[in-house]
C-alpha cells in the first residue's frame, strides 16, 4: 500500500506525468518557433526589397577562384607556341567600276579654260570616262 501513497503523491506534485509531457511540449514549441522563423524569412525573400533578396553563395563553375587557381592558370597558360609567318598580297581597295575594255573607240575631248592663262601654272588633270551605249535594233 505503500507504493500506491508514493505514486499518488507524486501525482500531487506533479511529477510523474508532467515530465514526459514537458519535454514534448517544449520540443513542440521549439520546432513552432523554428518554422515561424524560416516562414519569415521566406516572405522577406520573396516579398523583400531587392537588396534583401537571398543571393547565392555558390560560385558560378565559370567563374575563377581568386586565391587558388591563378597558379593554375598561370601553368595553362605556358603552353609551347609555335610561330608561323608566310607573305600574302593585300586586295587592293578598288573605287569605283572596272576599266572599260581597250578594244573599244576612245574619243579624247580637251576643255580648256575660257580665261586667259598666260602666267598660270597648271596643277592636275581631270579625266572621266563614259561608255555610250546604243541599244540594239533588228
Amino acid at each position: 500500500m505503500r507504493k500506491g501513497f508514493d505514486g499518488l503523491s507524486g501525482l500531487i506534485r506533479g511529477e510523474m506525468l508532467s515530465d514526459p509531457m514537458d519535454g514534448k511540449k517544449n520540443k513542440l514549441k521549439e520546432e513552432a518557433e523554428y518554422l515561424k522563423f524560416e516562414i519569415a524569412q521566406l516572405k522577406k525573400l520573396i516579398f523583400g526589397s531587392k537588396s534583401e533578396k537571398f543571393k547565392s553563395s555558390e560560385v558560378p563553375p565559370e567563374q575563377l577562384n581568386l586565391f587558388n587557381t591563378i597558379e593554375e592558370v598561370e601553368e595553362e597558360v605556358l603552353v609551347e607556341v609555335e610561330e608561323i609567318t608566310y607573305e600574302r598580297k593585300k586586295s587592293k581597295t578598288h573605287k569605283g567600276r572596272n576599266k572599260l575594255p581597250d578594244h573599244l573607240p576612245v574619243q579624247e575631248i580637251i576643255i580648256e579654260p575660257e580665261v586667259d592663262t598666260t602666267g598660270m601654272v597648271k596643277i592636275g588633270e581631270e579625266i572621266s570616262e563614259t561608255l555610250d551605249y546604243t541599244p540594239a535594233s533588228l
